[in-house]
């Protein structure tokens, strides 16, 4: 038998010790305690399995190069070493906790696996009366968690070994993503099983800019491009269009065009009879609002297809990096790549806003 001393159990994740009753998997190897693995009912590598893989104790830490980070962060599930700032396994995608508060737990001999609270009978110093109704962990919370994580679960509830698409899974979109995380699993869980799609407030406020924010360059670029256009429309419309009629509308009617944003409501109800009988006038006139409504209807668009836009730009990208291997690791360039990216957001609103005011100025 193998010296498994030191070695956590990948279920409560406690150091075997020499007295330990330690059973092993049949098919990959991996040790238990008889209580844990009765507990999971069956081996947690599953995909060790299904590659015909065997199971080997997680590597110690290497000492980082000068600009390499330390793989310090031991994954719950699987035991893989990640690196310390990653906050989903690079092997399963289960979220990585601080393993300070899951060893307190585990040395008072809670395992943070465990659904049930002792009974007053095994807690001698707790008080008489009925005993603690049984902790049941609460939706969005996963089951099979660590007691930390119960705060705060980043995938919203979603398992990321769950498949997102052919091919690709939460946690895979999750690395991705990274920023609101806990937003987005639930919805696209929500537009994969319905189809249908969820309303989004900043894609239908800022639209070609929330793209660009969310790192789909090429569409938030056209997207961005059109509401430009649509705004300098809507300049022109007024500024050449609508304020002209208008002025001339009050010259015929005998007041000064130098007033018209102070005319009394009799004074616009006579420009505007004068207006209705040249439906050229009117339509230069309500020429403006025309394009507002375009540029709602665009924002409406985006705001309602812009979960699913983002879904299926995570999707595609997710496998381009999966089909380009990745040296091994596509979870690092999953994170490299995913994310957001305000500055880019930030400086198309700055140039907007500059272009607004000049355009402004100059007509």
């Amino acid at each position: 038998m193998l010296d498994y001393n030191g070695v956590k159990c990948p279920v409560c994740g406690v150091p075997f010790q020499e007295d330990d009753d330690i059973v092993v998997c049949p098919e990959c190897g991996a040790p238990y305690h008889r209580e844990c693995y009765h507990q999971a009912g069956e081996c947690i590598f599953e995909d060790l399995h299904k590659e015909g893989k065997e199971w080997a104790p997680p590597e110690a830490p290497k000492v980082p190069e000068s600009d390499a980070e330390i793989k310090d962060r031991e994954c719950p599930k699987c035991g893989l070493l990640n690196s310390h700032s990653t906050l989903f396994c690079n092997r399963c995608g289960t979220f990585l906790l601080d393993p300070a508060p899951l060893n307190r737990n585990t040395a008072a001999g809670n395992s943070p696996f465990s659904q049930e609270n002792p009974t007053a009978q095994e807690r001698p110093d707790a008080d008489e009366g009925p005993a603690a109704p049984p902790f049941a962990p609460h939706p969005p919370f996963r089951t099979g968690m660590p007691f930390g994580a119960a705060f705060f679960d980043p995938m919203g509830g979603v398992s990321p070994a769950d498949e997102l698409d052919s091919g690709v899974t939460f946690g895979d979109a999750s690395k991705l993503v990274r920023q609101n995380t806990g937003y987005y699993m639930p919805v696209f869980r929500y537009i994969k099983q319905t189809g249908k799609n969820k309303f989004n407030g900043s894609a239908f406020l800022f639209s070609g800019a929330w793209m660009l924010y969310r790192k789909q360059y090429k569409l938030g670029a056209i997207i961005t491009s059109l509401m430009f256009f649509l705004y300098l429309a809507f300049q022109g419309a007024f500024l050449l269009l609508a304020y002209p009629t208008m002025a001339a509308l009050a010259i015929q009617a005998g007041y000064d065009p130098a007033e018209l944003y102070l005319f009394t409501d009799e004074q616009i109800r006579a420009i505007s009879a004068l207006a209705m009988q040249n439906s050229g006038d009117v339509l230069k006139i309500m020429s403006p609002l025309l394009v507002l409504v375009l540029i709602f209807i665009c924002m409406l668009v985006i705001g309602v297809r812009g979960n699913k836009m983002y879904l299926k730009h995570c999707v595609s990208t997710v496998r381009a990096v999966k089909e380009e291997g990745a040296d091994g690791d596509p979870g690092m360039t999953l994170q490299e790549q995913g994310g957001v990216s305000p500055t880019v957001a930030l400086v198309v609103g700055i140039l907007f806003f500059v272009l607004r005011t000049v355009l402004t100025f100059l007509l």
